[in-house]
């Protein structure tokens, strides 16, 4: 993957939401309440104005995609997400620096629920991945170690269904100090993903063209162990 000179971003604008994807896997140890808790602090360095939310997405779906019975897996990752959000909630009221009720925590499913775009979405990219070898090649770049099957294949084609309509403000978020929802950048500690940026650069999924003149990262990832932005209109996968 190759893009022009990656930068950092030096302020942030006001009225919109910074959203925090979060791998179950990760929860306990890299992205645990404190690294959290790091990553604000971060982003208040760049903030000019109030008026910013968070928004910490679990990507609880993925765990329904292995051979568990599903009563154990609701309790494990129920268990997770209620013991993380309650660490990050009490860190914020503990150092009195943030408003509590500007974190708001989010599970999966409340994106897939809230968007009636969300399965015609999802079934342009399960038609796209039978038919672009291209494609399907990097969404099995994205399994890495983990087997290619149709529950796999399907969790990364919901991530991209999902991170598209977050990033297109096509799903209304909880709100407390955001009033217009001026932007949303998405920020992980991590590269964006390839299928993503392909099926974007491909026009895959819809784009709404009012999201792209007034959201300045409309087709943007921030990547939290780089401290760099990437722009998809400008990454060359080639």
């Amino acid at each position: 993957m190759k893009e022009k000179e990656l930068h950092d971003l030096n302020k942030l604008p006001a009225d919109g939401y910074v959203v925090f994807p979060l791998s179950m896997s990760r929860i306990s140890n890299s992205q645990n309440a404190e690294e959290c808790y790091k990553w604000l602090e971060f982003f208040e360095k760049k903030i000019s104005l109030l008026g910013l939310d968070a928004i910490f997405l679990y990507t609880n779906g993925l765990y329904y995609n292995d051979d568990s019975p599903a009563l154990e897996v609701r309790k494990k990752t129920n268990g997770q997400m209620i013991s993380h959000s309650n660490a990050v909630r009490n860190i914020v009221i503990k150092k009195k620096k943030y408003m509590p009720q500007a974190m708001h925590f989010v599970p999966w499913d409340y994106i897939i629920l809230n968007s009636s775009e969300f399965d015609a979405y999802y079934n342009l990219l399960k038609k796209f991945d039978r038919e672009d070898e291209k494609f399907h090649e990097y969404v099995l770049e994205v399994l890495k170690d983990r087997k290619e099957s149709e529950a796999n294949v399907t969790f990364i084609l919901e991530e991209i269904a999902v991170t598209h309509l977050i990033r297109q403000r096509m799903i209304e978020f909880p709100k407390t100090l955001v009033r217009k929802d001026n932007f949303r950048l998405i920020a992980y500690p991590g590269p964006p993903l390839k299928a993503d940026i392909y099926q974007w650069q491909k026009n895959v999924l819809p784009k709404k063209e009012t999201n792209k003149k007034e959201n300045p990262f409309y087709a943007s990832h921030y990547d939290l162990d780089k401290k760099v932005i990437y722009n998809f209109d400008e990454v060359s996968l080639d």
